[in-house]
Order: structure tokens, then sequence, then C-alpha cells
């Protein structure tokens, strides 16, 4: 015996002629022919026991019945198409918390890169001085900086951080900084969070003496580079945030080679998720990247 239809299939028929307010515009939606509407509207009246369309001259119009349906089952209908929707979108979705600085100087800059490569992935970009939890929010992963210690968290080495004064050559010809020394007597420009790179440098140098507790102090980095560029004084800085600055001789390294830290940036993860492909895609990309 040949098996009925599906009673949600003759509900979804009802609600686009409903919505459609005609079988010939519902069919259009739907890609299926006006008589296969029409067929699987009949079995619901039936099903139902009520008639949910009339006549009305050349067109058709909800009976009472069909309009006390109509209100129940046209918002339900579109509510589902939305979360198909959003289920759809995450497949092509990648959301990524990172650090400010991080993302202005060296994320942003390159992730053109990443779009010509993969231009259906559709890319969210936050910024936060927070370890989000990728546990509880909607982010499909971060760049974390630290050493890589974060229990529960599947990641991916990155590069370590390294540490360069970097000032306007213009700046350092009128300072009268000309050796590790002169600094003394030199404005140095500080970010909140990273008060301390200062002391790390000049520890590893071996100098003494420089107050390292004076001198403007920014909310970021990125805020701390742009003062050295404006010849505000002399920034601690990553040179991988400033290559391109270098390149246009807008600011310079005085001191030579950068220190190494032991801490760097991770790409990091919920174990179990790198397996959608919009995290994949973006995995192999970044890694790419950072390699020489």
């Amino acid at each position: 015996m040949k098996a009925s239809p599906s009673p949600l299939r003759a509900v979804q028929a009802f609600g686009a002629i409903a919505r459609a307010g005609s079988v010939v515009g519902a069919a259009a939606e739907l890609a299926v022919s006006p008589s296969a509407l029409s067929h699987l509207t009949r079995q619901l009246e039936r099903r139902l026991g009520v008639p949910l369309l009339a006549r009305a001259g050349r067109g058709l119009k909800l009976t009472a019945e069909g309009e006390q349906l109509a209100a129940a089952v046209v918002p339900a209908l579109a509510s589902i198409a939305d979360a198909l929707r959003g289920f759809a979108r995450r497949g092509t979705e990648l959301r990524i918390s990172t650090l400010s600085t991080f993302a202005m100087r060296w994320l942003i800059p390159r992730l053109s890169r990443f779009q010509a490569q993969h231009p259906d992935i559709e890319i969210f970009v936050s910024t936060s001085t927070r370890a989000v939890d990728l546990s509880q929010e909607t982010f499909d992963c971060a760049i974390r900086f630290g050493r890589g210690e974060w229990p529960g968290i599947a990641c991916d080495a990155l590069y370590r951080e390294e540490l360069v004064p970097a000032c306007n050559p213009q700046w350092l010809k009128t300072s009268g900084v000309r050796k590790i020394q002169d600094l003394r007597r030199a404005k140095l420009l500080h970010a909140r969070a990273r008060r301390q790179d200062w002391n790390r440098w000049l520890d590893a140098r071996g100098v003494s003496g420089i107050d390292t507790n004076v001198g403007p102090v920014f909310e970021t980095r990125d805020l701390a580079i742009q003062a050295a560029i404006a010849q505000m004084g002399i920034a601690i800085v990553d040179p991988r945030f400033i290559e391109a600055e270098l390149a246009a001789g807008q600011l310079t390294l005085p001191f030579g080679q950068p220190l190494a830290l032991q801490t760097g940036y991770w790409l990091v993860w919920r174990p179990g998720r790198e397996g959608g492909r919009p995290l994949a895609a973006f995995r192999r990309w970044l890694v790419g990247e950072v390699r020489p």
C-alpha cells in the first residue's frame, strides 16, 4: 500500500500557500509543482476534517479554520527556517577572539590572504584582553598570549615573542640617544599591561640605573607604537608588530637584535572542534603564515 504523505510536508505546503497567497507563488517558493501542493493541502484538510482554503474568483482565500491554522503555522515555519539558516551559516563562519594589538598589528594586515583562499568563509573578529571561555562563549578559536599551559584547551604555537626598542629615525637624530645608557635621558613609552617590558630588555642587556617608571603610558601597545611614530619617545615592542613601519622608514631599531622571551602567541580551541572546515582551514593558513 502506498504511504500517505508526511503531515509535516502537508503543513509546510499549507504554510507556503498562506504566506504567498496563491498556490502558484508557493510552488515557486518551494520549487515543486502547483498540483503537488494542492494534493498535499487536500491531504491536510482530510486529516483535520475541515476546509482550509476556499475559492475566491480566480484565486484562493483562507477559511476561518485556515486563518486559525495559518496564525500558528506560518510563524513556526519561519522560526524553523531561521534556525536552519543559522546552522548553515555556522558551517561557513569563523568566530575569532584575539588581543587588540595582535589583531591590529599582525592578524588583520594578513587576513586578506586567507579570504582570497577561502572566499566563502565569513570571519568575525573580536578583541579582548581577557581569556575567553571557549566552553561557554560562541567563539570557534582564540589567539592567546602565554606559555601554552591551559588545561582542557587544544593549541598550536604560533611564535615566541621578542622585545626591541623602536623609535622614529628623526626622533633618534634629535634625542641625543646613541647608546643604551643614553636612555636615562630619553622618554620611554609604555603599554599599560606591559609595564615590565623595558625592565626585561634592560636586565637582559645588563643595564641598570634607568628609571622605567616614568614616561607616557598607553592602553595598548598599538597606541605606544603610534606615539613612537609621532616622535613622542621610544617604545619597546615585538618587531613583528612594526614590520610595515620599519620597511617604510617610519621606525628604526637603534640597538640591534631583539630579546627572545619564553612567552608567545598561540591559536587555541576546544578539543573536538578542529574538524570543522572553517577552523581547519584557518589553522593551516595561520601556521603557514608564521613559518619562515
